[in-house]
């Protein structure tokens, strides 16, 4: 028995140290998961507490709206999305991995919904989009994972129109994740204003508004 003990005791040191390890990374040196791991997005375990609908029904999509999927990833949310603004509405499906634009290209042609999305292969620093042309960013398990998440802010700023909302949502499975607390003052650096927070510690999500006559950290 002293022998299955220490092998599980060895084994579940080793899991939590990989953690810390992983985590510690992710933070020192911010990048994006890699699409190799994209399989981990769609996981039946995540989608217990990431049900698309239930999670995006909390931000306020109104049917005619053009929304940003701010590092999409496998589409797993801008299906959702694409159905919420309707016919009318327009999807800005961003990401700056090419096979994941691929997932989602494929998920929202199987979902019917193509025609109201657009795939931009880019990252969120420099967004090919005109000035006060989006009603609402989301950015969900995305924005610790940007070496310059301040340029990312201002650049999103740019985008979204007066009055308009930014949602991050973080969760602590993901390895960058960081408490509210610190995406709140990244946020807040960036010249947004807090309007709500949904969730708790272990999935939450941060809804703030995009007010243009402020000055923002930077700019």
């Amino acid at each position: 028995m002293g022998t299955i003990a220490n092998i599980l005791s060895w084994g579940a040191g080793s899991v939590v140290g990989s953690q810390v390890t992983s985590r510690a990374a992710c933070h020192y040196r911010p990048r994006p998961m890699p699409h190799q791991f994209a399989k981990a997005l769609d996981n039946p375990l995540r989608l217990r507490y990431r049900d698309p609908s239930e999670t995006l029904g909390m931000y306020g999509f109104v049917a005619g709206m053009t929304v940003m999927d701010a590092g999409c990833g496998t589409g797993l949310f801008t299906v959702d999305m694409a159905r919420m603004v309707g016919a009318e509405g327009i999807v800005h499906a961003v990401d700056i991995q090419a096979p994941m634009l691929r997932k989602t290209e494929a998920r929202v042609h199987a979902a019917g919904v193509a025609e109201r999305v657009r795939l931009h292969h880019c990252g969120l620093n420099a967004l090919p989009l005109e000035d006060d042309s989006v009603d609402l960013a989301v950015l969900i398990a995305t924005l610790p994972q940007i070496p310059d998440r301040l340029g990312a802010l201002l650049e999103l700023r740019r985008v979204l129109k007066p009055g308009a909302r930014i949602v991050v949502s973080e969760e602590l499975p993901d390895p960058a994740y960081v408490p509210y607390g610190v995406t709140a003052s990244w946020l807040e650096d960036a010249g947004f204003r807090k309007v709500a927070r949904k969730g708790l510690l272990f999935c939450y999500s941060l809804i703030y508004v995009n007010e243009k006559g402020e000055r923002a950290v930077g700019v």
